[in-house]
């Protein structure tokens, strides 16, 4: 079994091979935050926390004693009653949401977890390092398992009857319910972002580290519009206000429009923006390498921005009033604000 460690060096060498021998920007190795409710939780190191949104207080933390042959850095997916998370030591979770108690355990991966999964219907959807994304019941029992070409990091997306599915093999994959191949789309590079979809589930908005944002049809996979970017795209993308919102890792913010691909306007940031963006009230919002927090109108015009110690790697996470989001090489681990952008409390969990 790998050390964490050894699989940081891995995964780098990778991104240095995906961004063609450039320095890529870091994608691992960095806090996974969601937000449901009154708790936030966080999956960073040996545990998987959850938090009080108020306070940042710990609720919970899993396992219950720390184990150093494991690591969590993948984006919990939470459900009102479970949540949903991979190690580094091949393990894909389930705990409840309230304890933190796990209920299942899936170990027959072939690849460890840093992707977000999803769940529909009593069905568990998790993207692997193995290529794969395996398709879990209720009972954790496996339903079947898709095999890609590479790393899977990007949250799959559910449309209609299809598991969409974009990996660092430079393909989107549409996946029936069965787990069988409807129809693949070649990129310039590989996906690591989440895809955005439109309301109508027939569009996919999908970047990738070929410099581009791609509108792909869901129906049969074609590419409706290709746009070139000034770097790669390894963040997701939001759909807004009738506008295709993202940035790639130089810091350029794009404004597309969804129907043709055209640029409306792009602003050049002070940092990279690696995980992406998140849709808030009348905005937007991400975080930069360099650490500051920033929120825009639709038409590109600031709301507010927060300078705070650290690196952001991730995209925030956004519930309600809150705005949660996590740095490392700083002072605290995670940062909670407002959207006016007040910050409200920081902290460093502990078990």
């Amino acid at each position: 079994m790998k050390k964490p460690y050894v699989l940081f060096i891995t995964i780098i060498g990778l991104a240095l091979l995906l961004s063609a021998c450039v320095p890529g920007p870091r994608v691992v190795g960095t806090p996974g935050i969601s937000l449901l409710d009154d708790m936030v939780f966080v999956a960073y190191g040996n545990f998987v926390y959850g938090l009080d949104v108020d306070s940042g207080a710990v609720s919970w933390h899993f396992p219950d004693e720390r184990d150093n042959q494991i690591a969590f850095y993948a984006r919990p997916y939470v459900t009102d009653s479970y949540v949903y998370v991979g190690d580094l030591d091949n393990n894909f979770y389930k705990l409840d949401r309230e304890t933190g108690r796990v209920v299942w355990t899936y170990s027959d991966a072939r690849g460890y977890f840093l992707g977000q999964p999803v769940e529909r219907d009593g069905v568990v959807y998790a993207p692997s390092n193995d290529g794969r994304v395996y398709a879990l019941n209720a009972e954790g029992a496996l339903l079947w398992e898709f095999e890609t070409g590479h790393y899977v990091w990007a949250q799959p997306q559910i449309i209609r009857d299809m598991v969409i599915i974009g990996s660092m093999d430079h393909f989107v994959y549409a996946v029936s319910q069965e787990g069988e191949e409807i129809w693949a789309t070649e990129l310039n590079g590989a996906i690591v972002g989440t895809p955005a979809l439109s309301d109508d589930g027939q569009t996919l908005y999908v970047g990738s580290i070929g410099q581009e944002m791609v509108a792909i049809n869901t129906t049969d996979g074609s590419i409706l519009w290709n746009f070139t970017a000034r770097d790669s795209v390894w963040g997701r993308p939001i759909l807004a206000d009738n506008t295709v919102y993202f940035a790639d890792s130089v810091g350029t913010l794009y404004a597309l429009d969804p129907a043709n691909g055209s640029q409306l306007w792009q602003i050049n940031l002070a940092g990279a923006v690696v995980g992406g963006l998140v849709e808030i009230d009348d905005g937007f919002a991400l975080g930069t390498s360099n650490g500051v927090v920033k929120a825009f109108n639709f038409d590109g015009s600031p709301k507010w921005e927060s300078s705070i110690s650290g690196e952001i790697y991730q995209s925030p996470a956004v519930m309600d009033q809150w705005l949660v989001i996590g740095t490392i090489e700083g002072d605290n681990l995670v940062y909670a604000y407002d959207l006016t952008g007040v910050q409200l409390w920081s902290t460093t969990p502990e078990n």
